[in-house]
């Protein structure tokens, strides 16, 4: 969680009369708090060591298909109607292999879950695969990338901790909220195992799957295509090479029987 560290500057001037404490509590002042706050947080499975395993080669063709991901997230993002000056509170970003977006508004949340159920299957089919939490809770904002609350702890927690397969879980209370806003029509978006919801990783290849994507984006971007096969053929490779690993097996397992299920 380092990257939401934000240090208290100190004074140096012996002869400033404002004194360290006085700085401290101006600038804790200076953070508003924000509540209710939907952060998500979301960081891609087995990212360390795949930077590790690359380190020492001369060419970088493995961070592409990163490269492609983290691009087409903000090309989404800015194409969205989310990121407005009219809408304050909400913020999307990025920090080393983790995306995060922030909103005060249900309806805002479901319409990041649609983007980012495309984004999610465009990145599995690059051999990148999502893990993550979302929860409501309070924010403490100075500026849009500088913040801490409790909403970002519960995410972070539900993402290092609670989530064991490469989907995005979210707490109770932010999908009721979603559902009582939209009158179950989204219901289906969602899956639950062990009583804790989560976004189904392959609801585009459902017939009826009730996303207007176009919808909620302009014309300023071209949607990639998804291919069901390709991203079949990933996963399925990914079987064989982790057959004899006890911790990620089980994760390619989920997914195949939920593709299998489409």
């Amino acid at each position: 969680m380092s990257a939401y560290k934000n240090p208290i500057p100190t004074i140096d001037d012996e002869d400033n009369n404002i004194n360290a404490s006085q700085t401290e509590n101006q600038s804790e002042l200076q953070y508003d708090l924000i509540e209710p706050i939907y952060f998500v947080f979301i960081d891609i499975l087995g990212f360390k060591k795949t930077y590790d395993d690359n380190r020492n080669k001369e060419g970088k063709e493995f961070a592409d298909d990163y490269k492609a991901v983290f691009n087409y997230y903000f090309d989404l993002i800015n194409a969205s109607n989310l990121i407005r000056p009219e809408f304050l509170e909400n913020y999307a970003g990025q920090t080393s292999d983790s995306l995060y977006f922030y909103t005060s508004r249900p309806d805002h949340l479901l319409q990041f879950i649609k983007i980012f159920s495309h984004l999610n299957m465009f990145a599995m089919s690059k051999n990148i695969f999502f893990r993550g939490g979302i929860a409501k809770g309070s924010l403490f904002r100075k500026e849009p990338y500088q913040f801490y609350g409790d909403s970002v702890i519960y995410a972070y927690l539900i993402e290092s901790v609670i989530a064991k397969n490469p989907v995005i879980y979210i707490d109770k209370n932010s999908y009721e909220d979603i559902i009582k806003n939209n009158s179950n029509e989204y219901d289906h978006l969602f899956g639950i195992k062990n009583s804790r919801y989560y976004i189904e990783p392959f609801i585009w290849f459902e017939e009826n799957n009730c996303i207007n994507l176009e919808a909620l984006l302009s014309d300023s971007i071209e949607l990639k295509e998804i291919d069901k096969n390709e991203i079949k053929n990933v996963i399925e490779k990914n079987l064989q090479v982790f057959e004899y690993d006890g911790r990620n097996f089980d994760k390619y397992v989920f997914l195949i029987n939920a593709l299998n299920k489409k």
